[in-house]
């Protein structure tokens, strides 16, 4: 398999697509505790790439829709509900769990349909994920090259 990444939810910046290297925030949805996390776009949706909190987009998104039979840590005592809970005992970078992701948020026919798509933004966005209108659909350059609006 290839790379891959996203487009921004965002027009804050002239770049349309996130690449390796690229500084950018992860919205978080007020249900889940709201706020973001800054983070350097790494390659392949991982999330903190290289540290021992490492995360998968596919994973934390699979989490934010609600999908079954997500393997979590049951040191949590329930399905992980809020964003912290998620990163701690979500196990995100389960090829199960990120399968679970992939699911359902690969194509735009899929994420337009989620309650809570993936909101990629520019580091410099402002805003909150309920604010934020656009939503981070599959980059067709897969990153490879930046994009610009």
């Amino acid at each position: 398999m290839g790379s891959f990444s996203w487009l921004r939810a965002d027009k804050t910046t002239k770049r349309k697509n996130l690449t390796k290297g690229d500084r950018y925030k992860i919205l978080i949805p007020k249900e889940f505790g709201g706020g973001f996390i800054k983070d350097t776009y790494y390659d392949y949706g991982y999330v903190f790439h290289g540290t021992e909190n490492e995360a998968d987009l596919y994973g934390i998104l699979a989490y934010w829709n609600s999908c079954e039979g997500m393997d979590y840590s049951y040191e949590c005592g329930h399905y992980p509900r809020t964003m912290e809970e998620i990163l701690k005992y979500g196990n995100t970078c389960k090829q199960s769990n990120r399968s679970q992701g992939i699911n359902v948020g690969c194509g735009k026919e899929c994420i337009d349909k989620l309650k809570y798509p993936l909101k990629l933004v520019s580091a410099s966005y402002k805003g909150a994920y309920e604010d934020c209108k656009g939503r981070s659909y599959n980059d067709p350059e897969q990153g490879f090259i930046k994009t610009y609006w």
